[in-house]
């Protein structure tokens, strides 16, 4: 985290001595993810991704460009999961649960501008967990508190518009009790944003 912070305080200083624009604004918008689970140990319990589901987003964004290049600092609360087939080894039941989790997700991306609106952007996510249920089971004390994951996408900028579809994915491990397995929580973002300042 220090040395993002430090490349961030770096760019930013190469950034203004060479004129640099800044934008500042608001974004929010929905997205489609789901949930993969793997590697289960010591559980009765065998979970698979069975759908989609809908997610939301609002918060800020900031941009530093210098040329043709830019980055895209982001800060925002996020709501993403899926649902999942639950097979029980012992009995053989089969229910459908929905994972969620709330979220303030801090994507840092780099990006390159093209064509006067066109961009392409990616980079890493840190992704504070606020909260988060598979099925009525709260579960957010045996998962990490935050986790890194990684964004890649394009937009257009037209007016004081933003326009961004991107890719995310982030992993969490679920641990409880000797129990465990991996969540790979990926989703489709599509976000409009407002420019409040600069262009």
């Amino acid at each position: 985290m220090k040395k993002i912070a430090f490349v961030f305080a770096l760019f930013i200083g190469l950034g203004f001595s060479a004129q640099a624009q800044f934008t500042l604004g608001i974004k929010g918008g929905l997205s489609s993810s789901g949930v993969d689970v793997k590697n289960a140990r010591n559980t009765i319990n065998q979970l698979k991704d069975a759908d989609n589901i809908t997610g939301y987003h609002i918060g800020v964004f900031t941009r530093v460009k210098v040329n043709n290049f830019f980055l895209q600092p982001e800060g925002y609360f996020a709501t993403s999961g899926g649902k999942l087939e639950q097979t029980n080894v012992q009995n053989s039941t089969v229910n459908e649960l929905k994972a969620r989790f709330n979220r303030l997700d801090v994507p840092l991306l780099v990006g390159f501008n093209f064509l006067k609106v066109g961009r392409v952007q990616a980079g890493p996510v840190a992704s504070v967990l606020v909260g988060s249920k598979i099925g009525d089971q709260r579960i957010k004390d045996y998962l990490n508190k935050t986790d890194w994951g990684f964004q890649v996408g394009a937009g257009l900028d037209i007016s004081n518009f933003a326009l961004d579809v991107r890719y995310e994915n982030v992993n969490r491990d679920y641990t409880n009790q000797g129990s465990s397995f991996d969540l790979s929580n990926q989703q489709v973002i599509v976000s409009l944003g407002i420019k409040l300042l600069g262009k």
